[in-house]
C-alpha cells in the first residue's frame, strides 16, 4: 500500500497504489474538505486514507456510526458549498438510501461524491447488490472506473460534475479495482480551504409540495447529463471498425475484454462506457447502427444489456444480442479473463489453448491448498464466546439470531444472518412467535451504534423476552480496525439508559464466569444485555509487539494429549494443529504453533486432560 506521504505529496509523481488509495488521491486532488464514512469492504482503504491524510491536510473527516449518518453530514456541507464525499459498501445504500433518494429532489452546490464499493462473488457480502441501478431509481449519474488510473481521474470528474448540473455524484468501484495495484499518475493540487456559507432557501426542504415540484426539474437535470455525455469524452470506442460484432462494457468488465481478445487472437471493436447512468445514447447507436451482433460483457445483472436493448428497439436498430440473457454469461457472480475468453469464442471464434493452460494452473493451484472455511483469528474472544454460549444453552435448542460482523463466523449455534441491526429485531419476532425456546440476538460494538439502538429500543418498549449479547472488541475489526463510538460512550450505560434491567458486562475469557451469567440471563424475564468486552485479538497482539511485551504462549504435553479434538476439530482454534510425529505411545497429539497463539488461555480451560500449560514467552 502507498505510504501516506506519498498519498499527500503535492507533486507530479507516479506512485504504486491499491486502487481504493487512487480514489483517495483523487479526492485530495479535487480539494475535499468533508469526508464521512463507515467502514465496509471493498470501500473501507479508500475512507482510511482519506481520515488519514485529513488530519496532515487539515480538513475535516469522520468514521460515522453509519451510512445514513454519513452521507447527511456529507450532504450538508455540500450545500453550504463545500466538496464533501462519502463512502460505503453496496449494502451501504440501503442504510443510505432514505437521504439519497430525498437529496437527489434538492440538487447540491459543493460537489457532492458517493463511492460505493460493489461485491461482485460475494467475498465480503451477504449478497452481490448492484448499485448501477441507482443512476435509475434515485436519477442520479453514475460513473465507473475501469482501472486505479480512471478511478483517481473519475473522482476528481466527478467533484466537476456535481457542481456543473448541481447533482450528487456515485462514483461505483469493484473488488477488482479498489483492490487492484497498479502505477498511478498523481498531479499537483491546491491546497486552500475555505468556509462554507449555507444560504436559507425552500429548495432544501423536502415537503410534498416542493417535492412535486422538484421532481420534473431532476428529470430535465438528467436529460441535461444525457445529452453533455459525448463530449465529456467518457465514451471510448476502440479497436477495428466492422460489421459483424461490436462489444459494450464498463468498469472492469472492460479490462477483462480486452484480456480475452488478446487470448482469442481476435480485434472487435469495442465500447467502453464511464458513465453508465444515465446512458450515452448518442454514442451507443451510432456505435451499434451497423453491427450485426452486440455482446455485452458486464458484471453482475444485466443493466446494460437490458437498457441498451430497450433503446435499439426504440430506434429500430435490430441487432443480434448477446449477453447474460443469452447465456454466454452468467447473471451472477464475478467474471474474469478465462470467462470472458469462453464467451467471446463462442460468439466471434477464435482458439482457446492458453484458457486450457489458466484451467490447469488454476486446478493445480486447487489441489495443492486445501479448502477451509473462514475462521476466527488465534485467541479470537468470539470464539470463547461463542463457545461458552454453546456449553451452556445448546441443551435448550435455543434459537440464535446473528449480526453481520467477525461474530459472523461462528460455527456453533447461529440460525439466522440478515443484515446490520436485524439480529435484535428478529430475536424479538421470534419471542412473539415460539414460547419454549430461549431466544438470543447477538452484535458487534460498532453495529450495536450502527443499527442496534433503535432494535434495542423497540425490544424494552415491548418488554421483547430475549437475550442480546454485545461482542465489544473495542473497535470495527472485520473491515480494518476502524474506530467507533465505544471509544467515548459505554455500551453497558447506554442499555441502562434504554430501561434494560439485566446488564453485565464480562470478560469472555473467563469461562466459569460467563457460564453463571448465561444461566442467570435465562431466568430473567424481558430483555437482558449481556456485553462480552476484550480488545481484538489481532489488535492487542500488536500493541503488545509495538511495546516491546513478550508473549505468554501455551504448549501441549505431548504424552499427555490423547488426540480427542476438542482443541482442533471442536474449539478450531487455528494456533493449533496435529503433529507430524508421534509420542512416545506410538500417537498423534496437538502442537500449538507458538508464533500464531496469543495466550488467551481458552484452550487450557477446555482441555478434557489438562494437556495445555503456559510454555516460555516469546517476542516473535
Amino acid at each position: 500500500m502507498a505510504k501516506l506521504e506519498e498519498l499527500i505529496a503535492n507533486e507530479e509523481n507516479r506512485v504504486l497504489c491499491l486502487g481504493n488509495e487512487a480514489i483517495a488521491r483523487g479526492a485530495i486532488e479535487a480539494g475535499v474538505q468533508l469526508f464521512a464514512a463507515y467502514p465496509g469492504t471493498p470501500s473501507s482503504e479508500a475512507s482510511t486514507a482519506i481520515i488519514a491524510a485529513s488530519k496532515r491536510l487539515g480538513f475535516y473527516a469522520e468514521w460515522s456510526t453509519n451510512e445514513k449518518v454519513a452521507f447527511e453530514t456529507a450532504y450538508a456541507a455540500s450545500i453550504s458549498g463545500i466538496r464533501a464525499m462519502t463512502a460505503c459498501k453496496h449494502v451501504g445504500i440501503n442504510v443510505l438510501a432514505d437521504a439519497l433518494y430525498s437529496a437527489a429532489y434538492m440538487g447540491t452546490k459543493g460537489g457532492f461524491v458517493l463511492l460505493v464499493g460493489d461485491d461482485p462473488h460475494c467475498f465480503s457480502s451477504q449478497n452481490e447488490q448492484d448499485s448501477r441501478w441507482l443512476g435509475v431509481s434515485a436519477q442520479v449519474p453514475v460513473l465507473e472506473p475501469s482501472n486505479p488510473q480512471e478511478a483517481k481521474e473519475f473522482t476528481k470528474l466527478a467533484f466537476e460534475i456535481s457542481e456543473k448540473f448541481e447533482s450528487i455524484l456515485v462514483v461505483r468501484s469493484t473488488t477488482r479495482i479498489s483492490h487492484a495495484r497498479s502505477d498511478v499518475q498523481f498531479d499537483k493540487y491546491e491546497t486552500s480551504l475555505r468556509e462554507g456559507d449555507f444560504e436559507k432557501s425552500n429548495r432544501y426542504k423536502c415537503l410534498p409540495a416542493l417535492a412535486r415540484a422538484n421532481h420534473p426539474k431532476l428529470v430535465a437535470k438528467m436529460e441535461s447529463i444525457k445529452e453533455w455525455i459525448p463530449e465529456s469524452g467518457l465514451s471510448v470506442i476502440e479497436g477495428q471498425n466492422g460489421i459483424e460484432y461490436g462489444i459494450i462494457t464498463s468498469g472492469i468488465s472492460y479490462a477483462y475484454v480486452k484480456d480475452a481478445l488478446e487470448i482469442l487472437d481476435k480485434d472487435s471493436p469495442i465500447l467502453k462506457l464511464g458513465m453508465v447512468a444515465p446512458l450515452d445514447e448518442k454514442t451507443i447507436l451510432e456505435f451499434a447502427r451497423d453491427k450485426k451482433n452486440i455482446i455485452f460483457i458486464e458484471e453482475v445483472d444485466p443493466y446494460l444489456e437490458d437498457r441498451i436493448s430497450a433503446l435499439f428497439i426504440q430506434n429500430g436498430i435490430v441487432p443480434k444480442i448477446h449477453g447474460k440473457c443469452s447465456g454466454i454469461t452468467k447473471k451472477y457472480h464475478e467474471l474474469n479473463s478465462r470467462l470472458v475468453a469462453e464467451a467471446l469464442q463462442s460468439v466471434i471464434g477464435g482458439e482457446l489453448a492458453s484458457v486450457g493452460e489458466i484451467q490447469k494452473a488454476e486446478g493445480e493451484i486447487t489441489d495443492f491448498i486445501p479448502f477451509r472455511p473462514p475462521l476466527f483469528c488465534p485467541g479470537c474472544q468470539h470464539r470463547a464466546a461463542f463457545w461458552e454460549l454453546s456449553k451452556v444453552v445448546r441443551k435448550n435448542k435455543g434459537i440464535f439470531a446473528s449480526d453481520i460482523g467477525c461474530y459472523s463466523l461462528d460455527p456453533w449455534v447461529t440460525d439466522t444472518i440478515l443484515c446490520m441491526g436485524a439480529g435484535i429485531s428478529m430475536a424479538n419476532g421470534f419471542s412473539r412467535v415460539i414460547k419454549d425456546k430461549p431466544i438470543f440476538a447477538y452484535i458487534g460494538d460498532s453495529t450495536f451504534f450502527h443499527t442496534g439502538l433503535t432494535a434495542l429500543a423497540n425490544a424494552v418498549y415491548h418488554k421483547a423476552n430475549i437475550n442480546i449479547l454485545v461482542l465489544d472488541n473495542r473497535m470495527t475489526a472485520m473491515t480494518g480496525f476502524q474506530p467507533n463510538p465505544t471509544e467515548n460512550i459505554d455500551i453497558a450505560e447506554v442499555a441502562k439508559s434504554l430501561g434494560v434491567e439485566y446488564v453485565v458486562v464480562f470478560d469472555p475469557y473467563d469461562f466459569e464466569n460467563g457460564k453463571k451469567i448465561f444461566e442467570d440471563a435465562l431466568q430473567h424475564e424481558g430483555p437482558t444485555v449481556i456485553i462480552m468486552r476484550k480488545i481484538c485479538a489481532n489488535e492487542w497482539w500488536r500493541q503488545q509487539r509495538r511495546s516491546g511485551q513478550k508473549i505468554e504462549v501455551y504448549h501441549i504435553d505431548p504424552e499427555t494429549c490423547i488426540a480427542c479434538g476438542t482443541c482442533i476439530v471442536q474449539y478450531q482454534c487455528p494456533a493449533i494443529s496435529w503433529s507430524i510425529e508421534t509420542n512416545s505411545k506410538g500417537k498423534k497429539y496437538s502442537i500449538i504453533d507458538p508464533s500464531m497463539c496469543t495466550g488467551c488461555s481458552v484452550c487450557s480451560q477446555i482441555c478434557p486432560v489438562e494437556a495445555i500449560s503456559k510454555a516460555v514467552d516469546i517476542d516473535e
